[in-house]
């Protein structure tokens, strides 16, 4: 399977996409399949309506509409099938209501804060939105709308409870091919070229030299899950590197951090996984749509997990590692037998929430006041599962 990458989008969907079909062409050429699948690895700007602008951190020059209103709006449609994790820089309001993964417009899915899916039923991608803080990181998810300087800052901030999880993912021997980050995992510049990456960016020195460069809990998933690739973005620079793993000789992770979309930079590449020999489409097929699946390894942590989303600032403790073993294993039962493999679109279908955007442009929008909205996604979605949905417009039950 071909797939391409990039890093931080800032908005600019047109020209990502238009990017793959200069690749498209190019490889056309040599008889090789067209890009198949697109990774977006945060701030990537799901921007619906002029009101997002105002959940967005970012210096008011930056906060523009861009593009992704009209793939929401309709006037636009994705080419491609594209899996997307969010960064520092984006419409949190819209992501909240996304908690747990879902399209945020027609053939454009974002994981969640944290996430796991099947491409195609085999190619398992994984991914944790937001940066790091210590400051924040044991805390609940307290933001709401109306934000507040202060938690719009927080609000994008990784967790311990979407980290937690993550690391339950490769408990039952199942790995993850592709983990989706948009920070980096603290230390990961040690494991490629770090004076080139330090004459690039002078700017890094003392993160580096301090070893605070990235995500402390990023790291321990990475040793933890070593996934076959990671993908990053964040830094504005492409830096590739390789971990092999002390206690798997025969495993390594590669990692691919891209830049944003401009003139001269490097914002999108593409990586080959080998497909299996049962999952190949026929002889002289060109193009394959992949479809997208549930994880039920991924739907059982959630489930055994659900009773303690922690939503103010003093989060409840999470369950020990015995508790939270034995609470999976009932609830990876319960999804074999109630839900099994299921396509994600047998449960959710995008449906817009916040009215668009009246025109391409965005200029005559109006609606400049964020609301808080309930997605049907998430409520199908918590409904499958048969947890609580807390992401409800205006919901603040604990």
């Amino acid at each position: 399977m071909r797939i391409a990458v990039v890093g931080c989008s800032h908005g600019a969907l047109d020209d990502i996409y238009k990017a793959i079909h200069r690749v498209d062409a190019d490889t056309k050429k040599s008889g090789q399949l067209p890009v198949e699948l697109l990774l977006c690895c945060g701030d990537f700007q799901a921007l619906r309506c002029n009101a997002d602008l105002y959940t967005m951190k970012a210096p008011t020059k930056f906060r523009l509409m861009k593009d992704f209103h009209n793939y929401y709006a309709g006037r636009k449609m994705a080419p491609i099938l594209t899996i997307v994790v969010g960064g520092n820089h984006e419409a949190m309001g819209h992501m909240w209501e996304c908690f747990h993964g879902g399209w945020l417009a027609p053939n454009i899915y974002f994981l969640g804060y944290a996430g796991c899916v099947l491409v195609d039923g085999w190619l398992r991608v994984a991914g944790s939105s937001g940066i790091y803080k210590a400051e924040d990181y044991k805390k609940g998810y307290f933001e709401r709308i109306p934000y507040i300087p202060s938690t719009l800052s927080s609000a994008y901030h990784t967790r311990q409870y979407g980290v937690e999880r993550l690391l339950k993912l490769n408990d039952n021997g199942a790995k993850v091919d592709i983990f989706m980050s948009h920070d980096w995992p603290v230390g990961i510049e040690r494991h490629g070229d770090t004076q080139a990456l330090l004459r690039e960016t002078p700017r890094l020195e003392m993160s580096i030299r301090s070893n605070t460069l990235g995500s402390k809990p990023l790291a321990s998933i990475l040793d933890k899950l070593k996934p076959m690739q990671w993908v990053s973005g964040h830094m504005h620079i492409r830096f590739t590197a390789e971990v092999h793993h002390k206690s798997d000789d025969s495993q390594s992770t590669k990692f691919l951090a891209l830049s944003k979309p401009g003139a001269g930079r490097e914002f999108l590449e593409v990586i080959e996984v080998p497909t299996p020999a049962d999952r190949r489409p026929p002889n002289g097929t060109r193009s394959h749509t992949p479809e997208l699946f549930f994880d039920p390894q991924w739907l059982a942590i959630v489930r055994a997990f659900a009773p303690f989303m922690p939503l103010e600032v003093k989060a409840p403790p999470l369950p020990s590692v015995e508790e939270a073993n034995a609470l999976i294993e009932e609830a990876l039962q319960w999804v074999h037998q109630n839900i099994g493999t299921k396509p994600i679109l047998e449960v959710q279908v995008f449906s817009q929430t916040a009215p668009p955007t009246r025109t391409s442009s965005g200029e005559d929008d109006k609606n400049v006041t964020p609301r808080s909205y309930t997605n049907p996604q998430t409520q199908a979605f918590c409904d499958m599962l048969g947890i609580q949905n807390h992401f409800a417009a205006g919901s603040l039950s604990t």
